[in-house]
């Protein structure tokens, strides 16, 4: 063995010696996976608020799939959550509710309490008609569902607090309950909770919403130049987001209100607006109803 052999030989054996400090520490634990679920699952979740559930739906499904990966139950069932209000938002309510059950039975298997109460209220989010027509329920019917959210909502509140994102959610929730309870100003203050939490994390596309539901709000409550105010703010958001399903949502409802108060001008251009911000990313269906309102308009 030539000498430079011994020197090489001896240097690579000193790297195994279990107290050498020049070798690299190991880490205590590895997250790239989850990290990388958590990265898929934000993906799903912005592409919710923009209207782009074919997408949403590919991330979550990679976020699934690394969540399984790593035997990660929290993840598990935070992409259930997600998953349900994919198809919530995209209409399938059956498919909404199929996912929160087995997110609430999962969390309930690992007994965390914030995701237990956070199933809960996306379970009774579910329930909520509204204020829309439903078949077969009455006035009474869609009240008393918006009492039995409130309930469970206020119950649920206090494990979700410590979780920005899942107390605005129960927020939000809550001042939906109130609003289809008529209570104007208790909706308004709960949905204001939720946009302060959501606009201190920066999450554009959630304010901006929370700030649509407050301008529904005020226009149910026949407030019309205040809702114009509250869509104005939900239209800063959206700008700063580059969102435009929410950017087209915003003109919409702002031209539903200017009806309401009786500009047909400024009904017209809002519709106008709406249904070019729709057709610019291909939202065909949204587009078309923005044209259905504004052809309506001129009849």
């Amino acid at each position: 063995m030539s000498a430079n052999r011994i020197i090489l030989f001896a240097a690579a054996a000193l790297l195994l010696l279990p107290g050498c400090s020049s070798a690299p520490k190991r880490p205590a634990e590895i997250f790239s996976a989850r990290n990388a679920a958590s990265g898929q699952l934000d993906l799903g979740n912005a592409s919710v608020s923009k209207g782009d559930y074919t997408n949403a739906h590919l991330f979550l499904q990679e976020a699934w799939r690394l969540s399984i990966s790593t035997d990660d139950p929290a993840m598990r069932i935070k992409v259930r959550i997600a998953e349900g209000n994919a198809w919530f938002n995209e209409g399938n309510k059956d498919k909404a509710a199929s996912s929160w059950e087995a997110a609430l039975k999962e969390a309930e298997e690992i007994k965390n309490a914030a995701l237990i109460s956070l199933s809960k209220i996306y379970r009774a989010r579910g329930t909520l008609v509204e204020g829309s027509a439903e078949s077969g329920l009455s006035v009474a019917e869609r009240q008393k569902r918006a009492q039995d959210v409130k309930v469970i909502t206020e119950t649920e509140m206090k494990n979700v607090a410590g979780t920005p994102l899942y107390a605005a959610f129960a927020w939000k929730v809550l001042g939906l309950a109130e609003k289809e309870l008529g209570k104007w100003d208790k909706a308004e203050e709960a949905i204001k909770k939720a946009a302060d939490l959501h606009e201190k994390g920066r999450y554009l596309e959630d304010t901006a919403y929370d700030w649509y539901l407050i301008a529904s709000v005020r226009s149910k409550a026949s407030r019309y130049s205040s809702a114009k105010e509250a869509l104005q703010t939900a239209l800063s958001f959206d700008r700063r987001a580059e969102n435009a399903n929410g950017l087209g949502m915003d003109w919409l409802a702002l031209g539903i209100i200017e009806e309401k108060a009786g500009n047909i001008t400024g009904a017209a251009a809002a519709y106008s607006r709406s249904s070019e911000i729709f057709k610019s990313v291909f939202l065909v269906e949204n587009a078309a109803e923005a044209d259905k309102r504004l052809s309506e308009l001129k009849q």
